[in-house]
């Protein structure tokens, strides 16, 4: 009778005289199992790219809308901004009626350093360019503060309120401490 070997897969040893079940080796259901296991492990994973695919294609076409959206507001804004060119230059003039009514608002709150500043600033012009850290004065957060449109400027300075309008706007620290100086004096 012939002696039939062979080395088990998971054990790596050898074995002798095992029974073969169906005509197949007893490391075939093994290789079976894992056969399934690869199998069942690919679909997963094909399932997986595909979902992936379709995301791909969503993410693609809402783009592709995207783009289209932003192309139709560049025209639009474009539109807006060749129709509104001699509405700017009209709203320049206005800007400097609006930045003059501006002070004389500021000019009506006359212990406000705001106030104090333009007065200065209207009768010793000179005398404040003597002085370096008057440079680094920028104004008063009112003026400043400007947007073209009536119903954001009126809601800006109503957030700030009063206090933070009349508030002077400088560039450096030195500028502030030369006017607390002059306001202890």
């Amino acid at each position: 009778t012939p002696v039939l070997n062979h080395v088990d897969v998971k054990n790596a040893s050898v074995n002798s005289k095992k029974e073969v079940t169906n005509g197949a080796p007893p490391y075939a259901k093994s290789l079976m199992s894992n056969s399934k296991k690869l199998q069942d492990e690919l679909e997963k994973t094909g399932s997986k790219i595909k979902q992936h695919e379709d995301n791909l294609k969503f993410l693609k076409t809402q783009k592709s809308q995207l783009d289209d959206a932003i192309l139709d507001l560049q025209v639009y804004l474009g539109k807006l901004l060749s129709s509104s060119t001699s509405q700017a230059e009209d709203a320049d003039n206005s800007q400097i009626q609006s930045e003059e009514e501006t002070v004389q608002q500021i000019l009506k709150h006359r212990n406000s350093a705001a106030a104090i500043f333009y007065q200065l600033k209207t009768h010793h012009d000179s005398q404040l360019s003597n002085l370096t850290w008057c440079l680094d004065i920028l104004g008063a957060v009112a003026t400043l503060g400007k947007v073209d449109d009536d119903n954001l400027s009126r809601l800006f300075s109503e957030y700030l309120g009063l206090h933070t309008m009349l508030a002077i706007v400088c560039k450096t620290y030195e500028c502030i401490r030369a006017l607390e100086i002059c306001n202890d004096e």
